[in-house]
């Protein structure tokens, strides 16, 4: 399950790029523009959702029957991804519909490389959360707060 998550994550980090390449975000045709986001918000929620219902759940679990929970590490870890999501879900609701999408077209490449900066912290923590239940010697709180 998790590395279905992590494939989709790979995903996500393409279309992202894809999207961020694009030129003339203001012509008069901009419909691939916005299938291209259309599929990226679509992509960006599903991976969101997962992570929240479905994955956390499954790493606190597998801390737990590695014998490698640290509720302190994970509550954490928990509440940095929390304003990602905030980022996530403004994003979505400004650009998923199309015609949303084509009044704030001035505005997609300023808000795609702060959704990339964000997502580039949520998946280092992603990954923390990860690392600390599978690996040999579990991180420290202190590592992680920097």
């Amino acid at each position: 399950m998790v590395q279905a998550w992590l494939d989709e994550r790979r995903q996500l980090i393409v279309l992202l790029c894809a999207i961020q390449g694009l030129r003339n975000y203001s012509e008069e045709k901009p419909q691939p523009v916005h299938q291209q986001v259309q599929a990226f918000c679509q992509l960006l929620m599903d991976y969101i959702s997962a992570g929240y219902f479905e994955i956390y759940r499954e790493l606190v679990n597998e801390a737990r029957s590695f014998r490698r929970d640290n509720p302190e590490l994970t509550r954490h870890i928990l509440a940095r991804l929390d304003s990602s999501t905030d980022e996530a879900l403004a994003f979505n609701a400004e650009f998923e519909k199309p015609e949303r999408c084509q009044q704030k077209i001035h505005e997609l490449p300023d808000r795609i490389s702060h959704l990339m900066e964000t997502l580039e912290e949520r998946f280092s923590l992603e990954d923390q959360l990860i690392l600390s239940i599978h690996q040999q010697e579990p991180p420290r709180l202190q590592a992680v707060m920097h």
